[in-house]
C-alpha cells in the first residue's frame, strides 16, 4: 500500500494512523496463510524525524514439528522503521533495511513488510510447549500415552557383551 506522507512533510499533521489489510505472501514450506495481513500502527513525526511503528498480524495453519498435529496460529511482527529520503541517505547505503524510503512523497509499505515477515517467520512450531512428539521407532503419538517400544537400546556391535551381563 502506498501511503501519502505529504501532509506530514508539510507539517499539516503529526501522525498518520494505519489500519488496513494486505494480501499474505505465498505459502511456503508447510505454512499455509489463512487470511490477509492486518497492519495496525502509525507514522509519527517527531520534529522532522518520521518513524513507522506498527504491528503486522498474519493468520496461518501449519503442523506441530514434534507430533505433526495441525495447528492454527497468528504470527505477530512488530515493525519499527525510520523514514528517509534518498537525499538524506546520500552518504549512506540506500539498501539499508533500517529505513523506509520516501519516494514522490509516498512510502510503499507492502514490499518491505512482506520481506520482513518472510525473514522473521519462525522455522518450527509446537502445538504445546510440553509436546512429547512421536516415537522414533513405531510413530505413536507420545502425548496420547507411552508405546511398547524398548526405552533403552543397545548398540548391536556391543550386544554380545550384554549377554555376559545377563548371566
Amino acid at each position: 500500500m502506498l501511503i501519502d506522507v505529504r501532509p506530514m512533510l508539510k507539517g499539516e499533521v503529526r501522525e498518520i494512523a494505519l489500519d488496513y489489510l494486505t494480501p499474505a505472501p505465498e505459502d511456503f514450506k508447510d505454512i499455509h496463510f489463512t487470511g490477509d495481513i492486518r497492519i495496525k500502527g502509525a507514522i509519527v513525526n517527531h520534529d522532522g524525524y518520521q518513524v513507522l511503528d506498527a504491528v503486522a498480524e498474519v493468520p496461518f495453519d501449519t503442523h506441530c514439528s514434534r507430533c505433526w498435529k495441525e495447528i492454527s496460529r497468528l504470527f505477530t511482527l512488530n515493525i519499527h522503521k525510520v523514514l528517509a529520503t534518498r537525499k538524506s541517505l546520500q552518504n549512506q547505503d540506500e539498501d539499508n533495511d533500517d529505513y523506509l524510503l520516501i519516494e514522490d512523497q509516498k512510502i510503499d509499505l507492502d514490499s518491505p513488510l512482506l520481506e520482513a515477515i518472510v525473514l522473521e517467520f519462525p522455522y518450527t512450531f509446537v502445538c504445546k510447549e510440553d509436546c512429547k512428539g512421536l516415537c522414533t521407532k513405531c510413530g505413536k503419538d507420545l502425548n496420547e500415552g507411552d508405546c511398547d517400544c524398548p526405552k533403552k537400546e543397545i548398540d548391536p556391535r556391543l550386544a554380545i557383551l550384554q549377554k555376559l551381563l545377563d548371566k
